[in-house]
């Protein structure tokens, strides 16, 4: 580690591009298995004989029972540094992945994938990652968020298609092996990477040194005064973008669980099935990065309106949707509206409640709202499927619930950027409005 920072100096690049780097394959890696739960489904089923609402239940469990770990994430990763947190996750991972293996009974499943690799390891880096990369930039916060959110929608690209192909020509047992070690070794090396904070490098955030003296009133008016987590509970404002988070998920877990079980029902094959969830994946990348982009500029009243539209509207093409070139078509469009659904939290919570508030335990707070929603949608798609035999009802759900969200993202307040404030603008309060 000592020769990559002087690497880092020999050649002044400020360490917050490592950490951004090592934050993004980090986000590709630890999500593998939970991104690529869609492609699993279909092989338990001809396995084991289970249903689809029975397997389907592990994907909500794993964010149900993963809540306790989301809520203490922010909080542990505050007192105790994030850098153990997430090596004491990467075993949790490759433990859980290499144990999905021997599957055989259905409590196997609901404890190696849904508490292992689903709830316990997953939750440190969901929680932690995005909060890291906030606190390391001052300039380029939306860029570098952007390529971070971005990343994410990398991993189903690669994972999905893999594990489908490996499980198919290999096995069930040599492929969860096989990739528990792999991924284990990746997710090592980058946590070791990880730094929580700047001055754990001796260094300031990057671009805070170069900030201009015109910004700083306004900047320093946008960090407000130091809050305490009570206090920021009390707003609105939090309940407004909890709802969002919640509600957005739930109807994007009832495509990301259940797509390619869709499709297959249809008759399109497995493989191919499985490149549709890489396809939204793939498609989310670009509205991952401008969506973090804009929200840095524009705020989240209009983004969340914005990707709750776009995410919501197309997934009722999925009720024509019949052949392989359909459900391809409806990829394509949904995957741009999911990628911004989720993107702008971590940036929303820094312009409302400042850099100096508990932000990792306010990230938590609404990745409960958020955990609790892609519990609901992939166990009531399937549950619906298990009930009426079809999709039908599972893909209204996913519709609705989204612009039921529409409420939630209005009530937010209007955002000024805090480069247009002015610089005697007051301090106190929440800050500009998101």
């Amino acid at each position: 580690m000592d020769q990559a920072g002087k690497s880092v100096r020999k050649y002044k690049l400020h360490y917050a591009w490592v950490v951004l780097l090592a934050a993004g394959v980090l986000n590709i890696v630890s999500r593998a298995d939970s991104a690529s739960f869609g492609v699993f489904i279909d092989p338990l089923v001809q396995l084991h004989g289970w249903t689809r609402g029975q397997v389907s239940l592990a994907y909500s469990l794993a964010f149900v029972a993963g809540l306790p770990a989301v809520m203490a994430a922010g909080w542990l990763g505050d007192r105790y540094g994030e850098q153990r947190l997430m090596l004491v996750a990467t075993g949790v991972i490759a433990v859980g992945t290499v144990l999905m293996g021997t599957i055989g009974q259905l409590w196997q499943l609901y404890v190696f994938y849904s508490l292992f690799v689903g709830s316990l390891g997953h939750a440190a880096f969901t929680v932690l990652l995005p909060v890291t990369i906030t606190r390391w930039f001052h300039s380029w916060l939306g860029l570098a968020t952007g390529l971070y959110w971005a990343s994410l929608g990398l991993g189903p690209v690669i994972f999905a298609p893999l594990f489908r192909w490996l499980i198919e020509t290999q096995g069930w047992r040599w492929t969860f092996f096989t990739m528990g070690v792999i991924l284990g070794g990746i997710l090592l090396l980058f946590s070791l990477l990880i730094r929580g904070r700047p001055e754990e490098k001796g260094l300031a955030a990057y671009g805070a040194a170069e900030a201009s003296p015109r910004a700083q009133p306004a900047r320093a008016a946008a960090a407000g005064p130091r809050q305490g987590l009570r206090s920021v509970a009390a707003m609105p404002t939090v309940w407004y973008l909890t709802a969002c988070h919640h509600l957005g998920c739930v109807g994007h877990a009832v495509i990301l669980a259940h797509v390619v079980s869709m499709a297959t029902f249809q008759g399109v094959s497995g493989v191919t099935a499985a490149g549709i969830l890489s396809t939204i994946s793939g498609t989310s990348i670009a509205s991952r990065f401008i969506f973090s982009m804009l929200t840095e500029r524009l705020g989240g009243r209009r983004l969340l309106t914005i990707a709750l539209v776009c995410q919501s509207a197309p997934i009722l093409l999925l009720l024509r949707a019949h052949d392989a070139w359909a459900f391809y078509t409806f990829a394509v469009v949904f995957g741009l509206g999911y990628g911004g659904e989720m993107v702008g939290f971590p940036i929303i919570n820094r312009q409302m409640f400042g850099a100096r508030a508990p932000l990792g335990s306010i990230y938590s707070f609404e990745m409960v709202g958020a955990s609790l929603g892609m519990g609901l949608g992939g166990f009531l798609g399937g549950w619906l499927f298990d009930l009426s035999g079809a999709y039908q009802w599972s893909i209204v759900l996913a519709a609705a619930v989204g612009f039921v969200a529409l409420p939630a993202a209005l009530a937010l307040p209007h955002h000024r950027h805090p480069a247009l404030a002015p610089a005697a603008a007051p301090s106190g309060g929440a800050g500009p409005g998101a």
